[in-house]
């Protein structure tokens, strides 16, 4: 069996670079470190430096020997480690997910060193798989061969070690968990329901009735602005920011959006009664 470590540093850089151009693919000489068993098959492989050269089209990308020559002793410089590993590729997919495509393994088998091997990883930002490996090498005929790695041996390493005192603690306020209250409570004049999120749909008929202050009355469409925001927020499809951006931008003041959005008290620990 043979395994892909992917440490996390490594994992967050291209997770940027998958994020920072959604739509297109990108790729780059790649660097990987080789383990190999008693006979010289690689049994290992660690991607220790990836360098994107090229922004390609939605369905390709490809960068040329003479730009890869100009980052080089560069690359040496400031990841000396990459002078004795073996040099491969790193492309991404984007959203039709990770896969290697027949050229993919063509290019692969074409790419084979005379001796060592050659790597590629293929990054996406979804689909059903979102990292794909394989390895090209020529044996002792000088046949090329192309070697896929199954999804289940690449490792991405998170770094995390975790304390069994963690555990114990986790396991504790699990066991100890409290059934949320669904009883309507009242913030800031608002009437929601504790741990519910679709309190709104349930007291629609008294949206106009609603104070977020206490001297003055909310209009019925700015009542059903602030009704949407916070629905959104609930469903997770606002972030916590730009939820409270919004009701700011409606005049409410920073206080009372966050009594709005957050179903507990912020200065006592519990939930408000």
């Amino acid at each position: 069996m043979c395994k892909l470590i992917i440490p996390k540093k490594i994992h967050n850089k291209y997770l940027y670079f998958l994020t920072k151009f959604k739509k297109l693919e990108w790729s780059g000489p790649a660097w990987y470190k080789v383990k190999t068993d008693e006979d010289g098959y690689p049994k290992e492989w660690k991607i220790i430096h990836f360098h994107p050269l090229n922004l390609g089209s939605a369905a390709s990308t490809e960068f040329e020997s003479d730009d890869m020559a100009k980052i080089l002793k560069k690359t040496f410089t400031e990841c000396p480690a990459t002078k004795k590993a073996n040099i491969g590729l790193i492309h991404s997919h984007n959203t039709m997910g990770a896969f290697l495509s027949s050229t993919d393994q063509s290019t692969i088998e074409d790419m084979a060193p005379n001796e060592g091997f050659y790597g590629s990883l293929v990054v996406a930002s979804s689909g059903k798989a979102t990292e794909a490996f394989g390895f090209g090498y020529k044996d002792q005929y000088k046949a090329s061969h192309c070697v896929l790695i199954d999804e289940s041996d690449i490792d991405i390493q998170n770094n995390i070690k975790i304390l069994e005192e963690w555990e114990l603690i986790a396991k504790e306020i699990e066991n100890n968990k409290v059934p949320v209250s669904t009883q309507i409570k009242t913030y800031a004049g608002t009437q929601v329901y504790n741990g519910q999120n679709n309190w709104i749909n349930q007291h629609q008929s008294n949206h106009n009735q609603t104070r977020l202050f206490q001297d003055s009355k909310v209009t019925s469409v700015q009542q059903q602005k602030i009704d949407t925001i916070v629905e959104l927020h609930f469903q997770g499809k606002l972030t916590d920011i730009d939820a409270e951006n919004k009701l700011c931008k409606l005049g409410i003041d920073a206080l009372t959006a966050m009594k709005l959005l957050y179903p507990y008290d912020p200065y006592q620990t519990g939930y408000l009664v």
